[in-house]
């Protein structure tokens, strides 16, 4: 298992790159937020299990 700062730092990048990617395609920042936002909220939901 991965120590929990490392992960942070990999959950960041990885962040990052998709933020990037979405920009790239033209979203506007308050729709890569948007998206964001929904990802980590499903994200927390399939942790909680």
């Amino acid at each position: 298992m991965l120590n929990p700062e490392k992960k942070k730092e990999m959950m960041e990048g990885i962040v990052k790159e998709i933020m990037q990617r979405m920009k790239d395609q033209g979203m506007s920042d308050e729709d890569v937020l948007k998206t964001i936002e929904k990802i980590s909220k499903q994200a927390e939901e399939d942790t909680e299990d």
